[in-house]
């Protein structure tokens, strides 16, 4: 839910049949915890200093935390009131957080530090495989699938033995987008996966008929020489999460509206500079053309989970162009 950050779009996924559920902050989880969820984890190692919102929550909600350090988990069984799931990271490979999944040593000891506790609950082990996001091909990305459920293999013969079955949750978009094989893992939970944008389609994971949002801006200024549309648009709109495509680095692509879903209007028309507020589109001719001061261009963002978390709101394209806000 981290990517979407909406009461609305969890209502489509509630409908789905989804009941449990990852965000990214406390400030979420209570967000969602609002709004009737019931089961949340928050995919981000434990934040120690938000303890007493925590202990509100778990009164609420069946939480899970991601607890990676000892220090950690006695710090929480000394302050929580309530009880609460703890998954253990494990760094599967993208170097960001977690404990290595060959530290066999190290994850028993923290296991066991837990199991010490109170009001901690060990029920397993998170991963997100973010080193997937250098693939660029279904083959790669195949690859690190691979990789993450033989580490996971590895791992459960060593600690199932000693401490009993256990859950495993994993699910980084490219991996769940292309893959059947999930091996020992029990639960997914891609973020990025609900839109899409032209980072997973570089990546592999999509097609740009699969990315569900788009940023409409308003063209203010237009240069012939240069054949360039200035936007309102810039940074702080979009961020500056960039891809290069045929040697040519850009922060979107212009697209337009077919039937349900958005098509590129060529391979010539980018978001090429940003500065805060200001956006520059170099063009084809034929786009230049076609769109005047006052206009209103449809750019695909490069990451949508950042241009979402910027933006704030979405507009539907139905009739009524109706609203949905996000998380305030």
């Amino acid at each position: 839910m981290k990517t979407h950050q909406s009461k609305r779009v969890g209502d489509w996924i509630k409908d789905a049949g989804v009941s449990a559920i990852t965000v990214s902050s406390v400030d979420m989880a209570r967000y969602f915890a609002e709004d009737g969820w019931k089961d949340i984890t928050i995919a981000f190692p434990c934040n120690i200093g938000r303890v007493q919102e925590l202990n509100e929550l778990a009164q609420n909600i069946s939480l899970t935390l991601l607890i990676n350090k000892p220090e950690t988990a006695n710090f929480l069984e000394k302050h929580l009131t309530t009880s609460i799931n703890t998954y253990i990271e494990i760094d599967t490979g993208s170097d960001r957080s977690g404990l290595a999944s060959n530290d066999i040593t190290a994850i028993k000891e923290l296991i066991t530090a837990i199991e010490k506790t109170e009001y901690i609950n060990w029920i397993g082990f998170y991963s997100h495989a973010g080193h997937s996001y250098s693939c660029r091909s279904k083959q790669e990305i195949a690859e690190v699938q691979n990789s993450v459920i033989t580490q996971f293999e590895n791992l459960t013969k060593h600690i199932e033995p000693d401490f009993g079955a256990f859950e495993i949750c994993s699910g980084d978009t490219p991996c769940c987008s292309i893959t059947d094989n999930f091996g020992p893992i029990d639960t997914i939970s891609p973020g990025n996966f609900v839109f899409y944008d032209l980072m997973q389609n570089q990546i592999g994971s999509c097609t740009p008929a699969n990315i569900a949002v788009a940023m409409g801006c308003p063209v203010v200024d237009k240069y012939p020489k240069r054949k360039e549309l200035i936007i309102h648009g810039g940074a702080v709109h979009f961020s500056k999460e960039s891809i290069t495509e045929n040697k040519i680095t850009h922060y979107g692509t212009v697209a337009q509206k077919v039937d349900n879903y958005w098509e590129p209007l060529d391979n010539n028309s980018h978001l090429i500079k940003l500065s805060q507020e200001h956006g520059i589109i170099h063009c084809s001719n034929n786009v230049f053309k076609n769109y005047d001061i006052g206009d209103t261009i449809t750019i695909l963002p490069v990451h949508s989970c950042l241009t979402a978390n910027l933006m704030r709101q979405y507009q539907l394209m139905d009739r009524n162009g109706t609203t949905v806000d996000m998380m305030q």
